[in-house]
């Protein structure tokens, strides 16, 4: 799951017209983590649906897109994965405060 979150972190995907495809974002974790020892991708992105990390953008193929920045940011550290808030477009997370 963290998996996840980085890939759609890292490519900015924080707005609904900024989402990541699905069957690109299933390929890249089958990619890192094959077999049946791991989570299953479709588990994985139903508990952070539920979890309300991500949201869906429901088009001809499903794309994801981080509806929490401050809850994912949390998640990454917490794991070990640093992320540089400089390094965010502020108008992507708060276009009235550039928070």
């Amino acid at each position: 799951m963290i998996y996840i979150l980085n890939v759609l972190y890292k490519g900015r995907c924080f707005r609904s017209d900024r989402g990541y495809n699905s069957k690109k974002l299933n390929k890249l974790y089958l990619k890192k983590y094959p077999g049946k020892d791991y989570l299953k991708f479709d588990d994985a992105v139903s508990y952070l649906l539920n979890g309300s990390y991500i949201s869906e953008v429901k088009k001809k193929d499903i794309k994801y897109y981080i509806i929490d920045i401050k809850k994912v940011s949390s998640a990454l550290d917490s794991h070990g994965i640093s992320i540089a808030m400089k390094c965010l477009k502020y108008e992507d997370i708060c276009p009235k405060c550039k928070l």
